[in-house]
């Protein structure tokens, strides 16, 4: 495993744990965290802070969520992570696949941008 690979797998045992210190340890200071527009929490984040922020607005749509990986594919400075997104909202579950597309530098997360069926995941987070 890479040290890329082994860095992002790292940040996600950590949300695993709701260990977000440990999340951001893996993550530039400058980082741009993208979450597609149609879902209410969704948008561009930049840096620690708001991505923090991005963080506190989940407990508020979901009543539990599991992110789960299951592959990584890593090619020069980006790490694509395929998994599913599991839990529960306000108006139901959600299984769902997504993919997460993280860039690199210096061993640390620049960018992230994630995709997954926001029209799923809105009916269940109301």
């Amino acid at each position: 495993m890479s040290n890329n690979t082994a860095v992002i797998k790292g940040a996600y045992d950590a949300f695993a744990r709701q260990d977000i210190p440990g999340v951001l340890a893996a993550f530039d200071s400058d980082i741009q965290w993208y979450t597609p527009d149609t879902v209410v929490f969704g948008g561009t984040y930049k840096g620690h802070d708001e991505v923090i922020g991005f963080f506190s607005k989940l407990p508020e749509s979901y009543q539990e969520l599991n992110v789960n990986p299951r592959q990584f594919v890593e090619q020069g400075d980006t790490v694509v992570v395929v998994g599913d997104l599991v839990g529960k909202g306000a108006k139901g579950e959600f299984d769902t696949p997504f993919a997460h597309v993280w860039t690199f530098r210096d061993g640390k997360a620049t960018s992230f941008n994630e995709t997954f069926d926001t029209v799923k995941i809105n009916k269940a987070i109301g």
